[in-house]
């Protein structure tokens, strides 16, 4: 898809240099289940990750540096809306912008299959992924009370509009 380096929205001023952003692919699920199960309480497992990328509805990317995926990226399309599912970046490469990068990319993507609006949850105490999304034009919609589990926390629904 794309190479993140010099002069790309401040990567390579962060030091992320050598990042490539690419479609996602079958030959990345296992880095992807490895990453999801080191972030997530509760991991999506590689079947789901493979159901998610049979789907032609459906845009994942993967963010790789020296071949190691670092993060990725999914949403799901449906009609004029998307769901952002997914967006996970290592630890290592956290605070280098690359979560803004994979979601930029990703809402590009989108907006030129035709979505007009993107939907989101995020746990309450996420401050920093709740500063990216309103950083990129997410509004709160409302309190999904008890939506996450281990542990149990209120999720917030956020909305973009294309």
């Amino acid at each position: 898809m794309e190479h993140v380096g010099k002069g790309r929205q401040g990567l390579d001023e962060m030091g992320m240099d050598g990042v490539t952003i690419r479609e996602m692919g079958e030959a990345d699920l296992r880095e992807v289940v490895r990453l999801e199960r080191q972030i997530f309480a509760r991991p999506w497992s590689e079947k789901s990750f493979r159901d998610a990328l049979s789907s032609p509805d459906h845009c994942y990317l993967a963010a790789v540096c020296e071949g190691i995926l670092v993060g990725y990226c999914g949403l799901w399309c449906s009609f004029d809306t998307a769901d952002l599912c997914n967006l996970a970046v290592a630890e290592d490469f956290r605070k280098r912008s690359l979560g803004s990068a994979l979601l930029r990319q990703g809402l590009a993507v989108v907006r030129r299959r035709g979505v007009e609006r993107v939907l989101l949850e995020v746990r309450c105490s996420n401050v920093p992924a709740i500063g990216l999304y309103a950083k990129f034009g997410f509004e709160e919609l409302g309190i999904r009370p008890g939506y996450y589990s281990h542990p149990v926390e209120d999720g917030i629904l956020m909305e973009k509009s294309l």
